[in-house]
């Protein structure tokens, strides 16, 4: 065959097979888009939790005596505004989950408990609302899977504690701080057997028991140093890392 300067092509070579480049094109652009809106996406949570990090500065720094009306305020304020990043997020990216619905009602009864606990004599309503707060997350989490060896031994870690506590209880905190105690002991179980792992949720229920552990042991048995800034620097941290790892759909753009 003869075959004229210039007008070789693909076609004209037997056995020749032509490389799929719009196809590989496609795909690569595909993957950018793919790319871009993981960037944007990450980009947008980082935004939306400004409102939290700066709430969270702003207790920190004015350090209020309480109890005060000012100082209930203040201290709520870190917690409405993971309300508003939850509900923003969710929003966003079409997302609106039921486990999205139930850590929002989490963090609200959680919000009710900060106002409360400013408030000595609003202490064990405040431990009511927390615990109302541990159910939503359990209820978000599921009880699937089960691993019932991570519950016998945060069953067995909080009986060691409410031990410990015991002779410093008296009154209606013998039952309180016992049932609290299960439920947040339930909510680690639920955080650390997800599978596939929910690393920001893990480590927020192990910070949120660390904080309520401090909190126990400095009202009701001895003060302890530096309670208030341990107590409300992993509480913060524990909530902050609550919402952000909170169950999400795919995003919209992750379907298409």
């Amino acid at each position: 065959m003869k075959v004229q300067a210039g007008a070789w092509s693909w076609e004209q070579q037997p056995g020749c097979v032509p490389e799929p480049w719009p196809r590989t094109m496609d795909i690569l652009e595909t993957d950018a888009r793919y790319h871009r809106n993981i960037a944007a996406d990450a980009t947008s949570r980082r935004l939306k939790l400004l409102p939290f990090l700066a709430s969270c500065g702003l207790y920190f720094a004015l350090w209020l005596p309480e109890p005060s009306w000012v100082s209930t305020g203040v201290k709520s304020l870190p917690l409405l505004s993971l309300v508003f990043f939850l509900t923003a997020q969710a929003w966003g990216d079409g997302a609106w989950t039921p486990s999205a619905r139930r850590v929002r009602w989490g963090l609200m009864f959680s919000g009710v408990g900060d106002a409360c606990l400013v408030w000595p004599q609003l202490f064990l309503l405040g431990m009511v609302a927390f615990a109302l707060a541990h159910i939503c997350y359990i209820w978000a989490l599921g009880l699937r899977p089960a691993r019932p060896w991570l519950l016998l031994l945060l069953a067995l870690a909080w009986a060691g504690t409410y031990t410990m506590l015991w002779p410093c209880l008296g009154g209606p905190y013998v039952p309180a701080v016992g049932g609290y105690g299960a439920l947040l002991a339930a909510m680690g179980w639920r955080a650390l057997a997800q599978s596939p792992p929910r690393l920001a949720m893990a480590t927020g229920s192990l910070l949120f028991m660390a904080s309520d552990l401090v909190l126990a042991r400095d009202h009701f048995c001895a003060p302890v140093p530096w309670a208030r800034l341990i107590v409300m620097g992993t509480y913060y941290a524990a909530q902050g890392l609550i919402a952000a790892g909170a169950p999400r759909a795919s995003p919209r753009w992750k379907e298409s």
